[in-house]
């Protein structure tokens, strides 16, 4: 087999590290979602266990529905408050949205170092202002951060930007 001819910016490890906040805000963030009547189904392919993943086009990871009004929603489990994407991710979320005609949220789930829920927020794309970080994280990405005051993501809230604020 081949070598390849470059340096990977997060091992393996790290890699698969993110991916267990993830998980986690997605089992957090679904099941709230049926407990408020609002559908889910899945959207981008989850490619965290191919041999070779090279940089592509990120796609939200799933689609709610609610009284025929539909968006994308894509889930950020994070250990620290700061509302971070990452850019790439952001630019193409906006893609979906203009393709589709359809919002985008995002939404963070903030967990302590237990993994306990400690605050859920989630960004309406268009709607809440982000600025992009002038430098790169440790995994070597630009990042956006979205302004400190997101809304809950609790019910109440999602209805109104899902029903009222397309």
């Amino acid at each position: 087999m081949k070598d390849l001819d470059f340096e990977p910016s997060k091992s393996k490890k790290e890699f698969h590290k993110n991916y267990k906040l993830h998980d986690l805000a997605e089992w957090h963030g679904k099941n709230l979602l049926a407990q408020w009547g609002i559908e889910y189904s899945e959207f981008g392919k989850d490619n965290r266990f191919e041999k070779v993943w090279e940089k592509g086009e990120d796609k939200p990871d799933g689609i709610i529905e609610y009284k025929g009004k539909s968006a994308f929603i894509d889930w950020k489990g994070k250990h620290k408050a700061g509302w971070l994407v990452n850019n790439r991710a952001v630019k193409a979320y906006e893609k979906w949205n203009s393709e589709f005609k359809i919002p985008v949220f995002i939404a963070f789930f903030l967990f302590d170092e237990k993994n306990i829920l400690r605050q859920k927020r989630f960004a309406f794309l268009g709607k809440h202002n982000y600025f992009v970080s002038k430098d790169k994280q440790w995994d070597k990405n630009l990042t956006v951060e979205f302004e400190n005051n997101l809304p809950e993501f609790d019910k109440a809230e999602i209805l109104n930007f899902l029903l009222h604020k397309q």
